[in-house]
């Protein structure tokens, strides 16, 4: 009793924000009655509530607590490359990407990637073995964003048991994309992504506020930390700009952006969002990044360390416990919900991507199945329970393992689906060959540099050559088998 009178607050925020999700689960749950209402929301929505949708999806809580916290030891180095890198991708998703991807999918009447790139190719093996690999590389993605979640509101409701939180957050995320699917996830994440730009515009802006302005804040985390604002640290760039390239390429790769494109009504409104999705993931980053480095004035490394290695993913939940309490009792309590937000917006998407792979895909591609909106439900529900339960073993950090996922399907997606785009000479066997070399190849990588004797391989990140090779391998075997015939010419 006392733990709910001392929580109220952020309880009450809570109560407010889970209400807002039953009510879009009600309605979306009205809209949907055929597999394409349920998975592309009927191809109806607007370009604002679109480019609302996709900015919330990309942002989660790898991003408030995972990114946020990286800065702590990499410095404004690790800041600008992020912004830099998000910010190029972005543009590029919505303004080269998507204007074909949109017209060649509706013309395919594809609901899902893994069936654009079957019918691009005319493959069902290709589909079928895409739709595993969104499926694999959904799984690692929602294990750091449950793993993020639940680290960060243990800490701003000062509860013991992640397993506690981890169930709560697995009951809320699936009944609303159960019920309502791509219309309540839409509708659920235009509201999040404003709760989301707010929460990221307040804790910087409390932490420069507690220390009496901008300028008394740099000169006590240059005390704490003499090195802290310095360009040049640890990591090498090269390497830091692998990180961000493994997340940052998720914008032109990852389905759960791209079917963003998919449920809008129009060109016209393509147009419409191309411009807030990219402002709103400029000022995000720009502003919730430095965070980290700004820590230094509020905790010394030895909070965060553990076994000799400081844990940057406790970096902002430590900000936001009873300890610190950077931003107070009303921001708290918003602030927890902005987080919410933030797991919520980007689980209920992949959610929906990996269970109607799944289904449509790998089960029965091609075919109308009856009955294949009630099992689609059934995989939400089913891979929402084997990430959550991944998660609670925390194996590795989140900004690592969310990186480990946009490498996957860049090496994967981007010489079969982005070049294929725009170069017809791509072919099937080409495609194929792409997609197995660049998951082999992403994977072995990932894990041979954790070795001791390829310890001279950690600095060059997976992204690059999974996807070099995965590229090259696409431009070579389609030369090579350049006679094969392969999809209708757009």
């Amino acid at each position: 009793m006392d733990w709910i009178y001392r929580y109220g607050l952020q309880l009450g925020f809570l109560g407010c924000y889970l209400a807002m999700l039953a009510y879009h689960a009600w309605r979306g749950g009205r809209q949907s009655r055929t597999l394409d209402d349920y998975l592309v929301g009927g191809r109806k929505l607007g370009g604002i509530v679109t480019a609302l949708s996709f900015y919330a999806t990309f942002v989660s809580s790898v991003t408030f607590i995972g990114h946020a916290g990286r800065s702590y030891t990499r410095g404004p180095t690790w800041w600008l490359t992020c912004v830099v890198v998000f910010t190029a991708m972005v543009l590029v998703s919505w303004f080269v990407v998507a204007p074909p991807l949109v017209v060649q999918a509706r013309r395919f009447k594809a609901l899902t990637i893994p069936e654009f790139l079957g019918h691009r190719y005319r493959s069902g093996g290709l589909r079928r073995f895409a739709g595993l690999v969104v499926v694999l590389a959904s799984l690692v993605y929602m294990v750091a964003v449950f793993d993020g979640a639940a680290r960060s509101l243990d800490s701003l409701l000062q509860l013991d048991s992640s397993w506690i939180t981890m169930a709560v957050i697995f009951v809320v995320v699936t009944g609303y994309t159960l019920s309502g699917g791509y219309h309540s996830v839409v509708a659920t994440d235009a509201v999040q992504g404003l709760i989301l730009f707010a929460g990221a515009m307040a804790l910087p802006c409390a932490m420069i506020a507690r220390r009496g302005g901008l300028g008394n804040l740099l000169d006590e985390v240059r005390r704490a930390n003499p090195t802290a604002l310095d360009w040049a640290n640890e990591m090498p760039l090269i390497t830091m700009i692998g990180l961000a390239l493994g997340v940052g390429l998720k914008f032109i790769v990852e389905p759960r952006q791209l079917s963003r494109f998919y449920g809008l009504s129009s060109d016209g409104q393509l147009r419409r969002g191309r411009w807030l999705a990219p402002g709103l993931v400029f000022l995000t980053y720009l502003l919730m990044l430095p965070v980290g480095l700004l820590a230094h004035a509020f905790a010394s490394p030895d909070v965060f360390s553990q076994a000799g290695q400081i844990q940057t993913d406790r970096v902002v939940p430590h900000l936001l416990s009873a300890e610190v309490d950077v931003l107070g009792p009303v921001l708290g309590a918003f602030f927890l919900t902005a987080l919410a937000a933030a797991a919520m917006s980007s689980l209920d998407s992949v959610l929906l991507v990996a269970a109607s792979s799944v289904d449509h895909d790998l089960i029965a591609p091609g075919r109308a199945v009856p009955g294949a909106m009630r099992r689609t439900r059934w995989w939400v529900l089913i891979l929402a329970a084997v990430a959550a339960s991944l998660a609670l073993l925390r194996l590795r950090g989140i900004v690592e393992m969310s990186s480990f996922s946009g490498s996957i399907y860049a090496a994967c997606f981007l010489p079969a689906l982005v070049v294929g785009l725009f170069w017809k000479r791509g072919t099937r066997t080409g495609a194929i060959a792409s997609l197995l070399i660049g998951l082999t190849v992403t994977v072995g990588w990932f894990y041979a540099k954790k070795l001791a004797a390829f310890s001279s391989l950690a600095s060059i990140h997976e992204v690059f050559v999974g996807t070099g090779i995965s590229l090259g391998t696409y431009v070579l075997v389609s030369l090579i088998g350049s006679a094969e015939k392969t999809s209708d010419e757009v």
